[in-house]
């Protein structure tokens, strides 16, 4: 039998449900070690922990939370306050709720936006679970709104941990991750006019999210420090989802002003780009350079050209936010309060020096 391996195939029939005693029992441990791995498995020497831990596995053990409720006054259920579900969240969320089932912690996610970005009614029920500390905690991703702020007060007031993610906030004793995405657009701008690229689009998300935003300022910027304006017809909505940014591109080509370079708020709306480009008889990177934004792990690398884009720690920002969060949850004192994460610029196949059918009709 492996080292610190259980049997327990003739000591604990499969269909009684373990016990806290039964794991001590198994892992020849008491269990008041078995109480304070589970509260804390840092707290418990390596051995020890391992013993529990393959006791715990063998016998398929349960963490009965409402015991663990009356003795701590937690629920060991935390909240996820999201926009939506689209390839951002999801991964961030899939790393969040795997730290979070490591340590035992369920999760409710509320949405914010509907299917038409329109905000729910949860500043009126998300009192109703604060006051019966349903939650131990939530993790914010606010978008730059007024009924997001709103929310962020009330959070404020419930004398809760929380944590807010993807959007800096000026209160510095709100603890907050947040990728540097002003950042990842000014290198943007600056790869493609390196490459000798002046004429330009831009691809919305959705505005209201802070990265979409913070994204365009950088773009922006970097493009006005070299003399060269983004005015209003050089921009398209495409709400950071491939086919309203090809229907957008679609509507939008026939009128569009002479471009050679794209930058996309996210690799979803590169996509939707090049596909109404390529049926306007354009292609990429012969007739125009685009960058993405994520590298959506899907298709940035299995598109043809394969997209340039700015790869996001999305799944080591999903699990330090959760950490901080049970760490808060836990009573740990916490001295950094902001953490900002710097997107990585990958160059594939999509960009390229200046030279498209754009400059033929440039130079006519």
């Amino acid at each position: 039998m492996p080292r610190n391996s259980i049997d327990v195939e003739n000591r604990f029939p499969s269909s009684v449900m373990a016990t806290q005693k039964d794991v001590a029992k198994a892992a020849g441990v008491s269990s008041a070690t078995v109480s304070r791995y589970l509260a804390d498995p840092a707290s418990v020497r390596a051995g020890a922990a391992e013993k529990v831990r393959a006791a715990i596995d063998a016998l398929g053990y349960q963490v009965d939370h409402s015991a663990q409720s009356l003795k701590t006054g937690r629920f060991f259920n935390v909240g996820l306050l999201t926009p939506g579900i689209g390839p951002f969240y999801w991964e961030v969320t899939h790393a969040i709720q795997s730290i979070l089932n490591e340590n035992g912690y369920f999760s409710s996610i509320f949405f914010t936006r509907d299917i038409d970005n329109q905000f729910h009614s949860y500043r009126d029920r998300l009192p109703l679970f604060l006051k019966k500390r349903y939650l131990d905690g939530i993790i914010f991703f606010p978008l730059n709104t007024r009924e997001d702020d709103q929310l962020l007060d009330l959070l404020v007031q419930w004398g809760r941990p929380f944590i807010v993610m993807d959007r800096a906030i000026a209160n510095p004793a709100i603890y907050q991750l947040t990728v540097d995405n002003y950042q990842g657009g000014w290198k943007a701008a600056d790869v493609l006019l390196e490459k000798g690229h002046r004429d330009f689009l831009f691809i919305w998300g959705t505005p209201q999210v802070p990265s979409a935003f913070d994204r365009f300022q950088g773009f922006s910027r970097r493009l006005a420090e070299a003399g060269i304006a983004l005015p209003s017809d050089r921009q398209l909505f495409g709400d950071f989802f491939a086919e309203p940014s090809y229907h957008a591109a679609k509507n939008a080509l026939p009128s569009l002003p002479p471009f050679s370079a794209v930058f996309a708020s996210n690799d979803s709306s590169a996509l939707g780009f090049i596909r109404a480009a390529h049926e306007a008889g354009l292609e990429c990177p012969r007739d125009f350079s685009i960058i993405g934004f994520d590298d959506n792990r899907e298709y940035a690398r299995h598109t043809t050209p394969t997209l340039s884009t700015f790869k996001q720690p999305l799944r080591e920002f999903g699990l330090d936010g959760a950490q901080l969060l049970l760490s808060l949850i836990e009573g740990r004192l916490i001295e950094r309060h902001r953490s900002v994460y710097i997107p990585e610029f990958i160059e594939r196949e999509s960009i390229a020096a200046v030279a498209s059918a754009w400059e033929g009709l440039i130079n006519g």
